[in-house]
């Protein structure tokens, strides 16, 4: 397949940020044993094929991307702050890993949490992602448009969005994804080269440090956030 669109300049700095130590978490992914089989494989079928299913994979990730773009550009179409936080959850449910990104981002909360407060945390984590990217999209005239993609990191696919706002700098957002059956899921966003799952960590582990590792005071730190007015950044 042809026709995917090359970067700019500007955009393969940004990209170049999310790919830094200090950027991005260390990630997981693919085990061993699962890396060295797809290698083989991919011997075995040759690289037509490879080359086939590498333009595959790039259509499938601009489809999906697009699609969160363009949901994104319309979570105020109705003109209501309530439709539009429910159309928020709706995207995150249908193409988001909420539950992995609330684990990481959390970590020792998590980990110290009962199931009952977990499930407290992971509904204040997505209320959170809910206010955030409302406020990310609120000024009118704010668009998302697809940019181009980068190497993939073991399993996840990386995919570049730049966001416009009248009357300020454009943001490059990239967004990390993990196969999900046909299709994919987000599992971080790096915006001009800073992971969001990241920065929460930090955030959320200097709460839970200062309150002698206190639940409640991670939970009242994420739903104050959440709770912020939905004003445009």
């Amino acid at each position: 397949m042809t026709g995917f669109p090359e970067l700019t300049s500007e955009a393969k700095l940004f990209m170049s940020f999310a790919h830094s130590p200090s950027s991005r978490r260390p990630h997981a992914g693919l085990r061993a044993l699962g890396a060295l089989l797809l290698a083989f494989a991919c011997l075995v079928q040759g690289p037509a094929l490879a080359a086939d299913n590498a333009d595959d994979t790039k259509a499938s990730v601009r489809a999906f991307v697009d699609g969160i773009n363009d949901v994104s550009m319309n979570f105020f179409a109705s003109g209501t702050e309530d439709d539009a936080r429910e159309r928020v959850r709706a995207l995150l449910a249908s193409s988001f890993d909420v539950p992995a990104m609330a684990e990481y981002a959390l970590a020792r909360a998590w980990e110290k949490a009962d199931a009952e407060q977990r499930e407290a945390l992971l509904d204040a984590f997505r209320e959170e992602i809910v206010t955030a990217f409302l406020r990310r999209m609120r000024a009118p005239g704010t668009k998302l448009e697809f940019v181009g993609y980068r190497k993939p990191v073991e399993q996840e696919q990386l995919a570049a969005s730049r966001r416009t706002v009248p009357g300020k700098p454009d943001q490059i957002w990239i967004w990390w994804l993990k196969p999900d059956g046909a299709s994919w899921r987000v599992t971080d966003l790096s915006v001009d080269g800073h992971s969001a799952l990241s920065t929460q960590r930090q955030e959320y582990g200097s709460v839970f440090i200062d309150n002698d590792g206190s639940i409640d005071a991670v939970l009242e730190f994420m739903r104050t956030r959440a709770a912020r007015p939905v004003q445009a950044e």
